[in-house]
């Protein structure tokens, strides 16, 4: 799963061209499903996901069945979903499919950490997100350390960041609907 700073980035800059929706709820629903005990439930994680890295971190976001059961977007709902959309992309886009297959699972949650870590602190400051960003679940703040090399290159998380940020919600819903599965926009 992306860290909270980078699901915040991506729904602030959502934001910026989506000012109809309700910026607090928005902001709740990007933060809720990791804020929550149960967050394979949240996530609509597969039950029979893989053991390897690359079908344990491709069964933690099932689009289609949290979809299924949310039918008219909320804004809240609608953050909900961005959070999902960007934990589906970001294991996708993120990590070769040969760095999660030649790594262990405890490897890969090391470096991910050390990542996070290290990148909380820039995404706050670029992108202007503060302790009050957090005020509806305050446990998932972090202020973070000064950046250092690490699995994701900052530059590459910006990339990321700016093209989650620009998805056409309401296309790629559709395109989920249709091939009722995970699917890239």
């Amino acid at each position: 799963m992306a860290c909270a700073t980078i699901h915040l980035a991506i729904a602030k800059k959502y934001l910026e061209g989506h000012e109809e929706l309700n910026y607090e709820k928005v902001i709740a629903g990007t933060l809720y499903p990791d804020a929550i005990e149960n967050n394979d439930a949240s996530h609509y994680t597969d039950i029979n996901r893989g053991s390897d890295n690359v079908s344990h971190v491709r069964g933690k976001v099932n689009l289609y069945a949290f979809l299924k059961e949310h039918e008219n977007l909320d804004d809240f709902e609608l953050g909900w979903l961005l959070h999902l959309v960007t934990d589906y992309l970001f294991f996708e886009e993120c990590f070769t499919e040969e760095y999660l297959l030649n790594n262990s699972y405890e490897d890969f949650c090391k470096d991910l950490y050390f990542a996070y870590e290290h990148l909380n602190l820039y995404l706050s400051d670029k992108y202007h997100i503060t302790e009050n960003d957090y005020k509806d679940y305050p446990s998932e703040y972090y202020p973070g350390s000064p950046y250092e090399d690490c699995i994701l290159p900052k530059e590459m998380i910006d990339e990321f960041i700016n093209r989650v940020s620009t998805i056409n919600l309401n296309k790629y819903i559709k395109k989920i609907k249709k091939h009722k599965n995970n699917i890239k926009p």
